[in-house]
């Protein structure tokens, strides 16, 4: 049975309500020697602090506290797994890209990332959380650089699109598109139902 349709037709039927049946939280690691088992896929969530990787967690699967979501950029500070119904892997990364910690700090945080993503033998693809509000900077495009450069399969989601209208919104997505011709880009809101859906059929589709 393809588990997965299975929760995008509840998700139809119950108003966003797709995976929110059988996921939990499982642990936080600051070292891939600690992943937990079984090993399942892993689909990975980057970006810059703040950028939103926690609210887009709770909003696929409808439910409020799955992620830890702070108005305090830099509080994800270890790789986070969500199982869901023993199938695979949601794996929130640290932030990036936040100038109020130590340089100490911020590095760990990024050799806690680049090991995770180079060294996991189940990671499936990472996605890379920008804001559609602004121009590519220098953080995210040294992230897909890095990326490109290690073949690692990644796509963009594009956050915070309700912030934006939508000839704006439109203008945003053909300039990222063209930053990213060889990579998806999925439009996002934890506030339209309708980019909610589209995200959550892109997994569908991917596992």
């Amino acid at each position: 049975m393809n588990y997965l349709k299975l929760y995008l037709n509840i998700y139809n039927e119950w108003y966003m309500k797709p995976f929110s049946a059988n996921v939990r939280f499982i642990k936080s690691i600051s070292d891939i020697k600690d992943k937990p088992g079984p090993a399942l896929p892993e689909i990975a969530f980057a970006g810059r602090s703040n950028v939103g990787k926690s609210a887009l967690l709770n909003a696929i699967f409808n439910i409020k506290k799955l992620a830890k979501v702070s108005s305090t950029p830099g509080k994800t500070q270890l790789i986070n797994y969500f199982q869901v119904d023993d199938l695979f892997y949601f794996v929130d990364l640290p932030g990036y890209g936040f100038a109020k910690v130590s340089k100490s700090i911020s590095a760990s945080w990024q050799k806690m990332i680049e090991d995770f993503i180079l060294k996991s033998e189940n990671l499936r693809l990472v996605c890379l959380l920008i804001d559609s509000r602004h121009d590519l900077m220098k953080s995210d495009e040294a992230m897909a650089d890095w990326m490109n450069y290690y073949q690692i399969p990644y796509i963009v989601i594009l956050t915070k699109c309700d912030k934006l209208k939508k000839t704006k919104l439109s203008q945003q997505v053909k300039y990222f598109k063209s930053k990213f011709p060889d990579h998806h880009i999925i439009s996002f809101s934890i506030h339209i139902n309708s980019l909610k859906e589209n995200l959550i059929r892109y997994f569908d589709d991917l596992l």
